[in-house]
């Protein structure tokens, strides 16, 4: 450990430099005008050059002082923000004008301070959202536990559906957070292979009109027969197409319709989810891809989900090295677009004619 780094703060080691350097070179200039040019005798003028020394000596630690206050303001500044950040209080920031290093340094501790701040929020967001979905079935599972053990109910089946039905949707979400949770973190290994996208469709509308026949409301696909094959692993393409047409399915109105097209772009086949519902604001849309982020407000939790199908949704694309965006117009329907790579060795186009099938939800 050299000397400099014993000291306690960059003032006075700053203030040890500038003193070390001017008293060096008053003895510098003393020795080369008396020694080297002998303008004057050494020996005669001993206490001129202490006195000198100790002057210049004072002059520069007052100044080095001076300097190094305004220039080290930023960084107490950050060390006192940083014991209160250890307190859980992230909305600290450092006002500073510099454009030096301590300048560039006080720009990224704001920049991690308004990160940790978010990451605080959803924090907070994520577990008031899962206690929330998570309290609902349970409630209403011990509701009916205790009305059958107080007599008000009979252990008859209509009852027993109500509880397997609380307790199905408590284990769906469990298995959805663990679900979304391993994709995020990477845990999830992608069997990657080659995936026509046309039987898919089909086989997503047959199970959407199982899980939701709603009366009314058309589905149909616009997909080319000269599409080619997307590398992917093909359960977790269908998840992606089952989430957001079951999304779409839900917020269409009777009489509405349900498009799912597809194109090559880039290297890539953009695949799109269209619908006639009443659409989605410039606010929500930006937020649409959150965990437990839900449009419409007023839904209930059974009719409008939890709101993690869109965040599997978009952990699943951005796993495959795709990304997934939503455009949407308020009365105008929205569009759910993700991407995904073309299979390797899929050949240019073929020239068959496209398919198109539709299909009515009821």
């Amino acid at each position: 450990m050299t000397l400099l780094q014993r000291l306690p703060t960059i003032r006075s080691k700053l203030g040890s430099v500038i003193v070390f350097a001017v008293g060096t070179t008053l003895l510098l200039v003393y020795l080369i005008l008396g020694v080297g040019f002998e303008v004057f005798t050494i020996g005669g003028h001993w206490w001129e050059l202490l006195l000198a020394g100790a002057l210049g000596a004072g002059i520069a630690l007052v100044i080095a002082r001076w300097v190094a206050r305004g220039m080290t303001q930023p960084l107490r500044d950050m060390a006192q923000a940083a014991r209160r950040m250890e307190t859980g209080d992230y909305s600290q920031r450092v006002v500073t004008d510099s454009r030096d290093e301590v300048g560039r340094l006080a720009e990224a501790f704001n920049r991690m301070s308004e990160e940790l701040e978010g990451l605080e929020l959803l924090r907070r967001e994520l577990v008031a959202n899962v206690s929330h979905e998570l309290k609902t079935p349970i409630s209403a599972l011990r509701a009916h536990l205790e009305n059958l053990l107080d007599g008000v109910e009979q252990p008859d089946r209509e009852t027993l559906q109500i509880m397997l039905v609380q307790s199905e949707r408590l284990g769906r979400l469990v298995d959805q957070l663990l679900d979304l949770s391993r994709l995020e973190s990477g845990d999830v290994p992608l069997e990657r292979e080659r995936v026509e996208l046309a039987p898919l469709v089909s086989q997503v509308f047959s199970e959407i009109q199982v899980a939701r026949p709603e009366p009314g409301v058309t589905l149909a696909d616009d997909l080319p027969g000269d599409l080619p094959p997307v590398f992917a692993d093909r359960e977790r393409v269908h998840q992606v197409l089952f989430n957001l047409l079951d999304n779409a399915v839900r917020f269409t109105p009777t009489g509405g319709r349900v498009t799912v097209t597809a194109s090559r772009h880039n290297g890539s086949v953009d695949v799109a989810v269209a619908d006639t519902g009443p659409g989605i604001s410039s606010e929500d849309l930006s937020r649409v891809f959150e965990r437990f982020y839900r449009v419409d407000h007023s839904r209930s939790r059974d009719d409008g989900g939890t709101g993690i199908g869109l965040a599997i949704a978009r952990s699943v694309v951005e796993a495959h090295g795709g990304r997934i965006w939503a455009d949407s117009e308020p009365g105008r329907g929205s569009t759910f677009t993700f991407e995904l790579p073309i299979a390797p060795g899929a050949g240019p186009a073929s020239g068959s004619l496209p398919e198109n099938r539709t299909r009515r939800t009821e």
